[in-house]
């Protein structure tokens, strides 16, 4: 009697354990989503505002504002604190890509963000650099 009842216990014990082993699992995986979609959005606004030079007051460049802003919006929500720590160094430096400095805190705000996503650091910043800016941005 006493290993039917120990039995039934480990079985509900097991199933208790399993939903919410499965439902932290679900969870971290939907924040993970939610945060490289933001990190991807706000990306890809940055290669739009290099690329189709909007002009601000145009109705492009009005949407384009504001997707930007709801991008920057969900990071600052989703975001870790190195990735928004990265972001706001580029944004103080004026959040553009004028100056090896500026261009430094760009690379390393992207690499927080991909260190995010793919829990992967291994690449190097000349690399990412490269990839991001170019051959005409000569790595540090």
């Amino acid at each position: 009697m006493f290993a039917a009842i120990a039995s039934l216990v480990g079985i509900v014990l097991g199933a208790f354990i399993q939903f919410y082993f499965s439902k932290y699992l679900e969870q971290q995986r939907h924040r993970r989503e939610i945060q490289t979609k933001a990190y991807t959005d706000y990306l890809n606004c940055v290669s739009d505002h290099a690329n189709q030079r909007y002009d601000r007051q145009s109705s492009e460049g009005r949407a384009l504002g504001a997707r930007t802003a709801d991008a920057k919006c969900r990071i600052c929500l989703y975001g870790s604190s190195k990735a928004i720590e990265a972001f706001a160094k580029f944004e103080r430096l004026g959040a553009t890509m004028n100056t090896d400095e500026q261009c430094d805190a760009f690379v390393n705000m992207v690499a927080a963000m991909r260190n995010d996503s793919i829990n992967d650091a291994s690449i190097e910043s000349e690399n990412l650099r490269l990839v991001l800016l170019g051959k005409g941005q000569k790595p540090r």
